[in-house]
């Protein structure tokens, strides 16, 4: 059961969310705009409005009531789940508002927060039957919660997930010593990238001929973010227009790849670009590609951009998936399930974990004949046997889940095994790619199992346990925080950032984080 926590515990979660609550009700300023702008009905606007006024006001009286300190990590797991449930839960209130569904309250409701958690873990199922009947700020509404889900979140886990001994090392790594200021600006500079591009990508879009402004927006958010939610109800005549059909695909695989491996090339760091998961990323793209060209008979392009959106989870498709073989749907499942690289917006298990996973099975074999401890190096970096451990019981409890959840849906739906598997699959790895299952006909009860699939594939599996579990963290002399993941076994965090205590002359093990 979840650790009891005391009053000075409670005051630094919810300071800590404030900041967050008050950057979303800000960004929720956007489709207020866009909403006067186009003339839209009051109703709208007033929807809008609500929102952003309960994110600011929650968001101050918590930032200004408590007190802001340094948290443990078993606090930043609470923390983190935390902000997913309440970003969802006001972020249902314009769906609720306007409703987007016809039906009873607790239909409605259902329906409500299922669009709200999709957005804001950035997965892209929706229930709304009709996209046409939505106000065009709605429709912005909705792209921005996957932004505020998929790039803004790297900010709060930046700014809180991570106590200071583990930001030292995340600067030494990056070749900036331990000064804070250097630290910070490294951080922006980050998401200053992603906003940078995302803006990039909707001028040229527009400078080449596609002028719904709404639509574009949307759509760049959704790739960038790797979200998924389609602007329009024909996704197809928005991907055939020439900027969107070039563009689009380019969002992907940027939202797909390491950040930080991107902010590396401003300081010519072209060897660490090279040798990443990002080379392996589009070797597997092109090489997928040719695969479902020559096999299934796909064309290049319909193949290519498939690939893309399966392997960064971005989850936009344009094609009739539930018509397609069995074969080329479980191949998709494994895309959906490997995702995309790690600290980026993507989804799944990431590409190293299966990586460092493969390259473990010949140092194993060498261990056991020598007897010795073989680190595995993976892209620079090297792994000892419990970095190792624990990526294959995260991998394995991922697919334990998906595999029972789709027993679930296949047993309670009466669907085929093999697309509950599927559907199941992009929820945990916040795909959105979708066999008919995920609908606004899906019983009500698989709607809240959805709900807690996307929740769970977003924070990863790892962070409910940590929440959960009884065992107790302990504080050094130095005051600094022991890492709580090497008492539990449980990792969660990014492999550019250190596992060990704050020991500078020791080698650290490497860990992944939330995407």
């Amino acid at each position: 059961m979840l650790y009891s926590m005391s009053s000075k515990t409670i005051a630094a979660l919810l300071a800590n969310m404030g900041f967050i609550l008050q950057v979303s009700g800000i960004l929720t300023i956007l489709p207020i705009v866009a909403s006067f702008l186009l003339n839209e009905t009051s109703e709208t606007t007033i929807a809008l409005f609500i929102t952003s006024m309960s994110f600011l006001v929650l968001g101050f009286l918590t930032n200004s009531l408590c007190e802001k300190k340094e948290m443990t990590y078993k606090q930043s797991c609470i923390l983190i789940v935390s902000v997913f449930v309440i970003l969802s839960i006001i972020g249902s209130i314009p769906y609720m508002y306007i409703q987007i569904t016809s039906g009873d309250m607790l239909a409605l409701v259902t329906d409500s927060l299922f669009e709200s958690v999709s957005g804001y873990t950035s997965t892209g199922f929706t229930i709304i039957p009709d996209l046409s009947v939505l106000p065009q700020s709605i429709i912005l509404y909705r792209a921005l919660t996957q932004f505020i889900g998929g790039i803004g979140i790297v900010l709060v886990l930046l700014a809180f997930f991570y106590p200071e001994a583990k930001l030292k090392e995340f600067a030494r790594s990056m070749g900036y010593g331990k000064n804070n200021n250097r630290i910070k600006k490294t951080f922006l500079f980050i998401i200053g990238l992603d906003c940078v591009f995302t803006a990039v990508m909707i001028a040229i879009g527009y400078a080449f001929g596609y002028h719904d402004v709404i639509a574009l927006a949307s759509s760049v958010f959704s790739a960038v973010s790797t979200g998924g939610f389609s602007p329009v109800n024909d996704f197809n005549a928005l991907v055939t227009q020439t900027p969107l059909g070039v563009i689009l695909p380019i969002c992907m695989v940027f939202g797909a790849s390491n950040i930080l491996v991107f902010a590396g090339l401003f300081r010519k760091k072209f060897k660490e670009y090279f040798n990443s998961e990002i080379t392996v990323l589009l070797v597997l793209i092109a090489a997928l590609t040719a695969i479902m060209t020559i096999f299934y008979g796909l064309n290049s392009y319909d193949a290519g951009f498939h690939v893309i959106s399966a392997m960064s989870t971005c989850g936009f498709s344009y094609l009739p998936l539930s018509t397609w073989g069995d074969s080329l749907k479980l191949l998709l499942v494994t895309l959906m399930f490997v995702g995309g690289a790690s600290f980026s917006t993507a989804g799944g298990v990431k590409i190293y974990r299966i990586m460092l996973l493969l390259k473990s099975v010949p140092t194993t074999v060498a261990n056991a004949v020598t007897g010795k401890e073989i680190k595995v190096r993976l892209f620079e970096k090297e792994y000892d046997n419990s970095a190792i451990i624990q990526t294959g019981i995260m991998v394995f409890l991922t697919s334990a889940l998906i595999i029972v959840s789709s027993l679930v849906v296949s047993y309670s739906g009466g669907f085929n095994w093999v697309d509950a598997l599927f559907e199941c699959t992009a929820a945990v790895g916040t795909t959105g790619l979708s066999v008919g299952i995920a609908s606004p006909s899906m019983a009500l009860g698989l709607k809240w199992l959805f709900m807690a699939l996307m929740l769970v594939g977003r924070v990863e599996i790892i962070v409910f346990l940590v929440m959960f579990s009884r065992v107790k963290e302990k504080r050094v002399s130095n005051g600094n925080t022991y890492d709580f993941t090497k008492k539990t076994g449980a990792e969660s965090m990014d492999a550019y950032l250190s596992s060990e205590p704050d020991v500078p002359s020791e080698a650290s093990s490497e860990s992944p984080a939330p995407e």
